[in-house]
């Protein structure tokens, strides 16, 4: 029997089915394709500047990822220091792999380029980071956490090796872990923003505004501070002296802040329109990386549109 008169066999729901979900790759794969050139030609148009002289806006920087002061990050399955990580955990069932666990890193970290620094906000970001571990194991935690570290940017070939050793060794349990390292070269492209006069002006307030609320709750030491005339009240006259007292202070304050301050601040852009996009790989390999995912998926929309029209010629023939 030829595949046509096996086709013209199956049952009106099975045709329909079929029918349907080839048309749904293709509808699919074509939005994906879109995506990913549109990306690609995002990246080759937009240029790069450096963070002291960047336009507020959507911008485009290249830099080294950086640790902030305090409390280091670290990557849950490893203990490896970073300054980003995705991870997930995986068991094995009858037919696949379901996930038990997974997240991703939402730490503010730092990019710095020869001019300046800026806060990164990685939320929302699609992220390419510097490598990935994916290794076995028979518990739901890993026993070891020095596993195997493959680059991204690889061949196709020798991701399929790498696949295919790692498949190998086999487990009840798969662990995959991505990490952004210290010092890694960062391209970012999202919405960037400086500190401005009136930010500065709002926060001085808010500090002014604080001192106020503390000295309030703390009438004892108001009232030693700014009750001049001691009847044991704060009037207008004493009150609008307080509130001078707080703004020299708060300005003061301010000031000690600002030495310290991060002035610039990378996120994720207001609208869906344009991505925010972190990547570890050079501008070329990642414009090279997305046409070529965009080539695969144009690929499965004519492989899968196709089979869609020949399915509905097939049940119209017969």
């Amino acid at each position: 029997m030829s595949i046509s008169e096996q086709f013209r066999h199956l049952s009106q729901m099975e045709f329909w089915a079929l029918t349907l979900f080839c048309a749904g790759a293709a509808i699919v794969s074509f939005y994906f394709a879109f995506r990913w050139l549109t990306r690609a030609r995002l990246i080759e148009d937009a240029p790069t500047a450096k963070i002291r002289s960047a336009q507020q806006g959507y911008v485009e920087l290249v830099g080294n990822a950086r640790l902030m002061a305090g409390e280091p990050i670290c990557a849950p399955l490893t203990g490896t220091e970073c300054c980003w990580y995705r991870y997930k955990i995986e068991k094995r069932g009858d037919k696949n792999w379901r996930t038990v666990e997974s997240d991703t890193s939402d730490e503010t970290f730092l990019l710095e380029d020869e001019t300046d620094h800026c806060l990164l906000d990685p939320e929302g970001a699609e992220v390419t980071p510097s490598d990935r571990s994916v290794w076995y194991g028979h518990e739901r935690y890993p026993m070891n956490r020095q596993p195997n570290k493959q680059r991204i940017g690889r061949t196709p070939l020798l991701k399929l090796i790498g696949l295919l050793n790692t498949e190998i060794g086999g487990g009840r349990y798969r662990y995959s872990e991505e990490r952004i390292y210290p010092g890694d070269r960062l391209y970012a492209i999202g919405l960037f923003k400086s500190l401005d006069e009136l930010d500065h002006r709002q926060h001085k307030s808010e500090l002014m505004r604080e001192l106020l609320r503390e000295w309030k709750q703390d009438r004892t030491t108001l009232l030693n501070r700014f009750d001049l005339n001691g009847d044991g009240q704060v009037d207008t006259r004493e009150w609008a002296l307080a509130r001078k007292a707080a703004e020299t202070q708060a300005r003061m304050s301010h000031a000690e802040q600002q030495a310290n301050l991060i002035h610039h601040r990378l996120g994720s852009p207001e609208t869906s329109r344009y991505p925010f996009l972190l990547s570890t790989l050079a501008e070329f390999d990642l414009v090279r990386r997305y046409r070529l995912k965009a080539i695969g998926a144009i690929s499965l929309f004519f492989v899968t549109g196709i089979a869609a029209v020949w399915l509905l010629n097939l049940r119209l023939a017969s």
